[in-house]
């Protein structure tokens, strides 16, 4: 079981706050310390906080850190893969996940990536953050994709289907 630790040894945890676009900008402004990535799609915006310590929000979806490669950048296309599993098969799936993932620094046009563990529920993300979309397509269309993206073999290890959801981050106001 990998978990990413931070400096002093303590877990990192993921916390991501949902609502609208001058909302989360103003939480995020009055942070400035904080790593915080404020992203947007058409169907709305998350503010993802990623800390060793506590969360600033009132209700977020909660993750601990699994594996981190490369740092967030202010511009980028983020792809947020969402696998539920079941939790008799969450080790089976980490072990695969972990190392798969690292597979992807050296794809074109990637910035960074982080495999977080639900905390209050079954759904794991792999999120993946790409310099715009034509890298995001390049990449689903690569065999690497398809490597990554754990296969079981003979039993049926997910709770549910798998779904990806794609936002954006920018240093632009909201674009609605």
């Amino acid at each position: 079981m990998l978990i990413v630790l931070n400096e002093w040894g303590g877990c990192m945890y993921v916390y991501i706050a949902m609502g609208t676009y001058y909302f989360l900008k103003k939480l995020e402004e009055k942070h400035p310390n904080e790593k915080m990535v404020l992203m947007q799609n058409v169907e709305g915006c998350l503010l993802w906080h990623e800390t060793a310590g506590s969360t600033l929000f009132q209700s977020p979806k909660k993750y601990e850190l699994m594996e981190s490669i490369g740092d967030f950048e202010n511009e980028g296309v983020v792809s947020c893969n969402f696998i539920p599993v079941r939790d008799e098969n969450r080790p089976v799936f980490e072990y695969g996940m972990t190392d798969k993932i690292k597979l992807i620094q050296n794809h074109t046009g990637f910035i960074t990536a982080r495999l977080l563990r639900p905390l209050s529920n079954d759904t794991y993300m792999l999120m993946t953050m790409w310099k715009d979309e034509e890298h995001i397509r390049t990449w689903k269309n690569s065999s690497m994709y398809n490597n990554i993206h754990f296969q079981s073999k003979g039993t049926n290890i997910f709770s549910g289907p798998a779904y990806t959801s794609t936002y954006f981050v920018s240093e632009e106001k909201d674009t609605e």
